[in-house]
């Protein structure tokens, strides 16, 4: 500070000297025409001291920011501004349809899953279900009919009686199989007239003829008979007649029939 009144210039700096001149009383007063030279007033220092310290904030506050800019720039890397404007855009119009997060989607693609699940695949598939069934089922009774056909034909030649069409045809069923539109043996059944060779038809019912002859032979009630309709021919001690025996007698009886049990008597 400089004083305004010295009693010597060895009291103010050498360089202030010159600012001060002498009166009538031996002393030295302060003439200032203006500031001198690197003088500052105390509130312009206050002042920029004031504005040194705001403009030191501010730098730390825009080199905060500016650090934190360089952060997302490396975070998003190769970033297209304006694609990014545009997924932003496609968000806000998938807001306005209820899609809010990627689950949205997923829930939403199960439902209409579900939905055309229930409402057409599941009736496509028991439509189809019920057609292969239809098949299969029309398919056994052909084939049915066809086996019964080719055994029918073997066992009337043969002799048999057509009460027991129902039950030699059952017989057959566990040898013979229908392949296409053919008779033949199941798969482990051998001739025993060929040995190695598949059973026959023609084979296998004359067997038949043997262990279950009660089928074949034709008994129509004529001949000689008793008062009560029993033939005069003597039953063998413990036998007894079997009269229009049905196919399910035949097989409930066949190995009572087969060992003379039972006489078969068709009226």
């Amino acid at each position: 500070m400089l004083k305004p009144v010295v009693e010597s210039l060895d009291q103010v700096h050498e360089d202030t000297r010159q600012h001060y001149t002498a009166d009538g009383d031996h002393r030295f007063v302060l003439a200032l025409d203006g500031d001198p030279s690197g003088y500052v007033k105390r509130d312009t220092h206050v002042e920029q001291v004031n504005k040194v310290a705001e403009f030191r904030d501010s730098n730390t506050q825009l080199k905060g920011e500016l650090e934190a800019a360089q952060e997302r720039a490396q975070k998003y890397g190769d970033l297209d501004p304006e694609a990014a404007r545009a997924a932003l855009v496609q968000v806000a119009e998938l807001r306005k349809k209820g899609v809010r997060k990627a689950s949205d989607v997923d829930d939403a693609v199960a439902q209409a899953l579900h939905s055309f699940k229930s409402t057409e695949l599941d009736p496509l598939r028991q439509l189809l279900i019920d057609e292969k069934t239809a098949r299969q089922s029309a398919d056994q009774k052909v084939s049915d009919a066809s086996m019964r056909n080719a055994v029918l034909t073997q066992f009337r030649a043969a002799g048999g009686q057509d009460a027991a069409v129902d039950f030699v045809v059952g017989r057959a069923k566990i040898a013979f199989a229908m392949i296409g539109d053919t008779l033949t043996a199941k798969p482990g059944v051998y001739s025993k007239d060929n040995p190695g060779d598949p059973l026959g038809l023609s084979e296998w019912m004359t067997t038949q003829t043997r262990e279950i002859g009660f089928a074949f032979g034709s008994s129509n009630g004529g001949g000689a008979h008793t008062q009560d309709g029993s033939p005069t021919t003597a039953l063998p001690p413990g036998a007894q007649y079997l009269r229009n025996p049905t196919p399910s007698q035949l097989g409930q009886f066949g190995k009572e029939i087969a060992e003379g049990k039972y006489i078969i008597v068709n009226e």
